[in-house]
Parts: C-alpha cells; sequence; structure tokens
C-alpha cells in the first residue's frame, strides 16, 4: 500500500545569495496542516491533535508520545504527527528523526519521504534530501513542495534547466503561490532569460502585491537591462531608498554606465540620514573607473530622482536578489 500525505506539511527553504528566492520555516500555522478527516487511533493522540489545532505544541507532543508507549507495535501516523510538530516548531532534528522512524514502519509514505527530505535540506545534506524527496514524488507526483525543494537543489547546481522543470511542475498543481513564480523566475534569470523572469516576478507581485522578494527581483532584472529609473522605484518597495539607489547604481557600474552610476550612487548618499559606507565606496570605485576611462561625468536628468516607497531594511553592499524559498 502506497501512503501519501495525511498532514498537510507547510515548509519554507532556504536562502541563496543573488536573485531573491529560499528557507526551510513554516509559513501557516500547524492548525492548517491537521486534517479533519483523520483517523484517530486513541485518546492520547486526540489529546494530541486537540493541542495542535491550540497551538499548544508541547502537549500535543506529550500526548503523541504517551500514545506511542501504550501501544504494542508503534503506529506510523502517530511518529508523522510528532515530525510535523517538530517541523512547525524548528526542532530539525526531531523531526529528522520522527519521520526517518515513519520510514522504518512504512518505507514509502510519501509524507515522510518529503519531510525528511526537506529536513535533510535544513541541514545541508543534499545527497540524502534530493534521494527522500525523489523517492516522495515517485510516490505521490503531487507533492509541490518536494518538486519545489529539488527546483532549489537543481539550482544550486546550475542546472537551471532541471530546476524550472520542477517549479513547472509545482506551479501546476499549486497554481496561485506567488513563491513559486519567484522561484521560477529566479531559474529563468539565472539561465539568461530576463524577459520571462521579469514576467515570472510581476505575476507573483499580481498575486500578492506585498510579497517583497518579487518586487525586489523585479527591480533587479530591470537594472539589469538599463532600466534604472523604475529599477529604483520597484526596489524602493521591498528596502529602504538610499539601499534601493545604491543596488541599482552598482548594477549600473557593471553594466559599464558609469555615469548613471555616479548619478545613482550619489543619490543614495544624499538620501541617507547617515553616513553610507558602502554608497561612498562603490562612488569612489565608479568615478576611478570614470577618470581611468576618460569618460566625462555628467548627471543624466532623464534618470530623475524616483521617489520610492521608502521600507526600513537592514543596508548591505552585496546585491540582495532573493532566491528560491523551500516551503
Amino acid at each position: 500500500m502506497k501512503y501519501k500525505t495525511y498532514f498537510r506539511l507547510v515548509l519554507v527553504t532556504l536562502a541563496a545569495t543573488g536573485l531573491t528566492a529560499c528557507a526551510t520555516t513554516p509559513t501557516t500555522s500547524f492548525s492548517d496542516a491537521v486534517a479533519d478527516d483523520l483517523a484517530l487511533v486513541d485518546d492520547p493522540v486526540r489529546e494530541g491533535d486537540e493541542a495542535a489545532r491550540r497551538g499548544n505544541y508541547e502537549n500535543a507532543l506529550k500526548s503523541y508520545l504517551l500514545a506511542l508507549t501504550s501501544q504494542e507495535q508503534a503506529d506510523p501516523e502517530v511518529w508523522f504527527r510528532i515530525g510535523a510538530v517538530c517541523t512547525h516548531i524548528g526542532r530539525t532534528q526531531q523531526a529528522l528523526r520522527a519521520y526517518l522512524e515513519v520510514l522504518k514502519l512504512v518505507p514509502d509514505h510519501a509524507g515522510a519521504l518529503e519531510g525528511a527530505g526537506l529536513e535533510y535540506m535544513e541541514l545541508r545534506a543534499t545527497a540524502e534530501a534530493r534521494e527522500h524527496l525523489t523517492a516522495a514524488i515517485e510516490v505521490d507526483p503531487d507533492l509541490w513542495r518536494a518538486h519545489n525543494a529539488l527546483g532549489i537543489l537543481a539550482d544550486r547546481e546550475n542546472d537551471h534547466g532541471s530546476a524550472i522543470s520542477h517549479f513547472a511542475n509545482a506551479l501546476a498543481i499549486n497554481v496561485n503561490s506567488p513563491m513559486l513564480l519567484n522561484n521560477i523566475g529566479y531559474s529563468r534569470y539565472l539561465s539568461g532569460n530576463l524577459e520571462q523572469a521579469a514576467r515570472d516576478f510581476y505575476k507573483a507581485t499580481e498575486l500578492q502585491p506585498d510579497y517583497l522578494p518579487a518586487w525586489s527581483n523585479l527591480g533587479l532584472v530591470y537594472a539589469r537591462q538599463g532600466w534604472y529609473s523604475d529599477a529604483v522605484s520597484m526596489l524602493g518597495r521591498s528596502v529602504d531608498t538610499p539601499v534601493a539607489f545604491n543596488n541599482v547604481g552598482y548594477i549600473a557600474s557593471e553594466n559599464g554606465d558609469l555615469q548613471e552610476a555616479e548619478q545613482l550612487l550619489s543619490e543614495a548618499i544624499r538620501l541617507s540620514p547617515t553616513y553610507y559606507k558602502d554608497a561612498y565606496q562603490n562612488l569612489a570605485m565608479v568615478r576611478g573607473q570614470i577618470r581611468s576611462e576618460g569618460v566625462l561625468p555628467r548627471i543624466d536628468p532623464r534618470l530623475g530622482l524616483v521617489q520610492a516607497l521608502d521600507h526600513s531594511a537592514d543596508r548591505t553592499g552585496a546585491l540582495a536578489i532573493v532566491s528560491p524559498e523551500a516551503q
């Protein structure tokens, strides 16, 4: 008998540097993950389910462990409940152990294969994660989180074609996920398809207007294409305005547009309420290039000084391209 997922696990994954996308943390309440039609084995299990619905996860775990000790043969679904609760509260090692206990009893339990794979990802155990996630979708092809996680693993190995295929499979199952659109856009960005990446990021913002990773990535894609004014406006939705000017200015310098870079970086410094070390360093680098290449500095009025939405964020010299999430 092939077991599919009885609990609805909700996991998110790993942040990578570069475009914005990934992390392995729960994003919805565990009460959503407890199926109403789940068979109740005995009173401790029932009490554990009720405690989980109330958000009392410690009592839920105690009840499930009590159920296990009272059973002549351990019920894999009780171990699975323990894994789901531990996943939700961030106890990676305990969650992994619980899923592996399930697999000792039911080797083709799709939910436990997926859960173990996602926990192995959290532990950076790539080979084990891929093995379990691949086995999970062989048992149940509709596990979109497993497809999503396999896409992230493929991107890490620069196999963007496989990553796009996995994200597309995930989107076919979970069609209105801004996170998945952001993830597939990230893969397309890495593969050089900036036009389609921008479409994916934009669609993610249409589905969820406050989904900041997609706005950030869309701004950086625009900057790569030389649309600096629009790029600053979009980045300003997810980072502090001076940071948006600094990041776009940095990309402009990488694009070879030194005059525009100088203007953008100067504006980052002007708008920053405190000394902005990264912008000063980037501006010094750009002015050094201008002098060495004999380019006369000028201010391009077409760029304008775009007043982006001002959301506070930690400043960083590195570009915060948002990479895939594995929920």
